[in-house]
Parts: structure tokens; sequence; C-alpha cells
């Protein structure tokens, strides 16, 4: 199993400056090999302070030169929104900056703002992606792009940097054909447990088998990537105020699937919603806390959920950069090895 560290790049408070931001993200991705993390991933939004990050795959190319073994990748490309060609063509380029460390998360994207403002029918995004994914597709492989498609007319050209083959798919959407395309080229399917229990993710890991069995692919062809939050600290005024930075995240990551998300300028605002978790659920049931409890939290989903891949986010605390820096190393140091050392065994899950 692969444990990778999420970038989201969000503007937690408002006296951070977006150079701040992507400076303490390289730092993070410098610590993640440094402790032994398998790989590094970074989001894609526009137009609001929930990332600072509108191009992951420049991001990536940042980061190639300030790693050597780690692999990076976008998490993801939200491919309806931009033109394959330059996509296809800058992943060839990645492909060889990086010595082959590219990890290629594509989805679809949900944010219905995003698509109004770059003028893209956010209903046909699923038929976008798959001819955006079909040329990326024979581009990496073939060295050339011709296609033509309902979105997508190209004529057929060379593409100088190509390296062969697709890196390996990570795949975020919710289309049963998108799930069994990636399936079927042996890529892996995310979800986002974020905040939940095991047990209040095993619906969303369902899902994705119902989907791959209406394709005819066996349990066996699903590769289960899992979106997780965590925060390691035995600080109990430092556990509060990342609890409190988690459902400030929790609820603009909700706001952002509204027509038009609550914000002041690009500072997104913190709305409650119904039902939403409170700060002392948190504290009982997330990862938030001393090494042995995170560690507890992520061996119950390991045993639940029996995922391949952990995209770990750390950076929604709302803490100083050091306070980050320094909840990332304690994983590093007091949870990974507990993890590494992990056998499919069943639990008995907390609801």
């Amino acid at each position: 199993m692969d444990i990778a560290l999420f970038n989201l790049m969000a503007q937690n408070r408002a006296d951070e400056t977006p150079a701040a931001i992507l400076g303490m993200t390289v730092e993070k991705v410098r610590m993640a090999e440094a402790i032994g993390l398998d790989g590094a991933w970074f989001a894609e939004h526009h137009f609001t302070s929930h990332s600072v990050c509108p191009s992951p795959l420049m991001m990536v190319a940042h980061c190639a030169a300030a790693t050597a073994r780690l692999r990076l990748g976008p998490a993801v490309v939200v491919l309806p929104l931009h033109h394959p060609l330059r996509v296809v063509q800058e992943i060839g380029m990645l492909q060889a900056l990086t010595g082959h460390r590219l990890m290629l998360g594509l989805g679809t994207g949900h944010q219905p703002h995003e698509f109004r403002t770059y003028g893209v029918p956010m209903a046909e995004r699923t038929a976008i992606l798959e001819e955006g994914w079909d040329i990326i597709e024979k581009g990496l492989t073939t060295g050339r792009v011709g296609y033509q498609g309902r979105y997508f007319q190209v004529p057929d050209a060379p593409i100088a940097a190509f390296p062969g083959a697709v890196p390996p798919v990570f795949l975020a959407g919710g289309e049963p054909r998108l799930l069994q395309r990636a399936a079927r080229a042996g890529g892996s399917l995310f979800i986002s447990q974020g905040h939940r229990r095991a047990a209040a993710a095993l619906p969303m890991r369902d899902k994705l088998l119902a989907a791959l069995r209406a394709g005819g692919l066996p349990d066996t062809a699903l590769r289960l990537a899992i979106q997780r939050y965590v925060f390691v600290t035995d600080d109990e005024a430092e556990r509060r105020q990342a609890a409190e930075g988690m459902l400030r995240f929790i609820r603009t990551t909700l706001s952002l699937r509204e027509e038009e998300p609550a914000r002041d300028g690009a500072f997104m605002r913190s709305i409650p919603f119904q039902g939403e978790p409170g700060i002392d659920w948190l504290l009982e049931n997330a990862p938030i806390g001393s090494a042995a409890l995170v560690a507890d939290r992520l061996a119950e989903d390991f045993h639940a959920l029996s995922p391949s891949h952990w995209s770990l986010y750390m950076g929604f605390s709302g803490l100083p950069a050091p306070r980050v820096l320094a909840a990332l190393e304690r994983f590093g140091a007091d949870v990974l090895p507990h993890l590494r050392g992990l056998t499919p065994e069943p639990v008995r899950l907390a609801s």
C-alpha cells in the first residue's frame, strides 16, 4: 500500500500569502520524502481561497527538482477545463523531468462556478473527459494525437516527448463507465473519506464495486485510493484548533458544490450546514490527536476498506507553518511505521 501527502494549498487565514502557502508546500513535500512517504499530490482549484493552485502540473514540475524518489502527481487534473493537447504534452514532459515518477490523477470536476467561469457545460463534463482521455492515452502510448470527436477535432500530429505508456491513473469521478475504464486500465479509484469513520465510508466503496460489477469486472479489479484528513499532536489546544480547522474545511468543501460559493472576493466563508459534525464529535472520531489515536483510526480504515493507496491531507488546521511541519514529522516517526506493519485482518467497526 502506498501512502502519499495531499497538498490542497488552501488559504486558511486572510494573512497568508500565496507565496508563503506555495513555499510551505515545497517544504512539506521535501519532508514527505525524508520521512519515507511514497508520493505527493497537488490539487487543482480555481477562483477561491480553497486553493491557490490552479495548475497542479506546474507544482509537479517545481517539486520534481526538490525531490529524488517521491512520486508526484496532480489530484486531479480537471480535464474538462483543459485542452488535452496541452495536457498530453505536459505529461510527457513531466515524465522526462521526474524520471518517470509521475502519477496521473484525472477528474470530471464538481464545482459549478468553475465550469461557468471557464464557459464549459458542466452537464457534458463526463463526455468531454472521455475524449480528452482518449487523446492523452493515444499520445502517450503512440506519440501521435490525431482525433475526431464531438468536442475535439485534432489533425494527426506527432508529439516529441512521449514515454510510450500512460502513468498510473487515479480517477476522481462517479460515472460508472469512467470507473470501469480506469479499472480496466489497472487504475485506482478515489473516494473522499475525509473525516468519517470507516463504517461511514463503506457505502462509497460498495458503490464503486457495484459499478465495476455492472461492467463485468471482478471485485479484485478495485484498487481503492482513499483521501483522508489527519493531524498528529499531543497538545490539546492544538488538537482542538485542528478540529476547528477541519470543520471549516468541511464547510467550504460543501459550499463549493453550490452554484455560487459563499465567498468575500476569493476568500471562502465558513457557513454552517445542517447535520455537520460538531467539534466534540471530530475530536472523538476523526484522526486528530496522538500518534496512537491516528494510527488506530487509520488501521480501522485499512481493515474495513482494504485501500491500496492513502492520500493524506494535513493542511486544514490553520496552525502556523512550523506546527504543521511538526505534525507531519510526528506522523513519519510514530504513525508511518505502524501503518507499514499492517496486515489484512478484520476488526470491529465503531459507528
